[in-house]
């Protein structure tokens, strides 16, 4: 998920973070020439058919289950209906956080979840109110579980690789590629970069677990983009944790420049969430890995 706010975070290199809890990196394949280099195992991503991609996750030793393997994501979660079908106790309730709100979920307890090979153990992971589309994911996977690796999301060869520090960067990828100043969230693990809309700048992070780009209306205002324009079109509700879905408009919003790039043509959905206000004090968020997604498809994999 992009996520575009004022700039007002002190600018940091991408392969750093501000909180010490969380030793995260994230590169994501959006103009690569070729492929990451060095052998290494890795899952696939695989269309959920709901705009999300999942990765097979197993927990407690069983599966594969389709797991989004989200950025945006604090902890890892399940849904009701995934705990419900494995029989798994319920701990303790406990508020979850997220981007349309908060809502009271009973947490369940976990001896393992492992993806690619990596592997959290006795986590406590929260419980989701079951999607309203028609995705049938069964979790969550956060960044509890990429804490200090390399994860490294190929979009254009539809692959995720999940390595364990330490690790030689410069041999993962080309010589040629962008480094991007990055820095946090004031109350989360995710990774922010600077983007451009327009003419206007913002910091951004990167979601994978977001199906498209989301601005809020201040954000839009500032950028002088109107939803209310007939170049805007009604899209379809967001419900998050909430059982009322939010209404939103969707549309063209310009130029969209980031990590080295720029998406010529770049469509948004402007959308007034509480995310914008609690998450950091900002101007507004744009939230996608959509338009990573987009570019990379101009390139081959190989």
């Amino acid at each position: 998920m992009l996520g575009i706010v004022k700039r007002d975070l002190a600018a940091q290199p991408v392969m750093t973070r501000k909180q010490p809890i969380l030793a995260l990196t994230i590169m994501v394949a959006i103009s690569f020439g070729q492929r990451f280099g060095g052998a290494q195992a890795a899952v696939p991503l695989t269309p959920a058919g709901d705009g999300h991609d999942t990765i097979p996750a197993f927990v407690n030793g069983k599966g594969p289950f389709a797991f989004i393997l989200d950025t945006g994501a604090d902890e890892s979660s399940l849904y009701q209906w995934f705990a419900e079908k494995e029989h798994l106790p319920k701990g303790k309730v406990r508020d979850v956080y997220g981007q349309t709100g908060s809502v009271s979920s009973p947490t369940y307890s976990l001896k393992t979840l492992s993806v690619d090979g990596r592997a959290i153990h006795n986590i406590v992971a929260d419980g989701l109110p079951n999607r309203h589309d028609a995705g049938r994911q069964a979790g969550v996977a956060g960044n509890d579980l990429m804490d200090g690796t390399i994860t490294i999301f190929d979009f254009p060869c539809r692959t995720v690789e999940i390595r364990p520090k330490p690790v030689d960067v410069h041999a993962i990828v080309p010589s040629d590629s962008v480094v991007v100043q990055g820095g946090s969230v004031t109350d989360g693990t995710q990774l922010t970069l600077p983007v451009t809309v327009g003419s206007v700048e913002g910091t951004a992070y990167l979601d994978t677990g977001s199906r498209d780009t989301r601005i809020s209306p201040s954000f839009a205002a500032a950028a002088h983009i109107d939803p209310a324009s007939p170049a805007f079109r009604d899209a379809d509700l967001i419900f998050g944790f909430k059982s009322k879905g939010t209404v939103s408009r969707k549309g063209p919003i310009g130029p969209v420049r980031f990590a080295g790039i720029t998406v010529t043509q770049a469509e948004a959905r402007v959308i007034d969430l509480p995310v914008f206000v609690s998450r950091v004090n900002q101007l507004g968020r744009c939230a996608s890995n959509k338009m990573a997604k987009d570019h990379a498809a101009l390139r081959s994999c190989r």
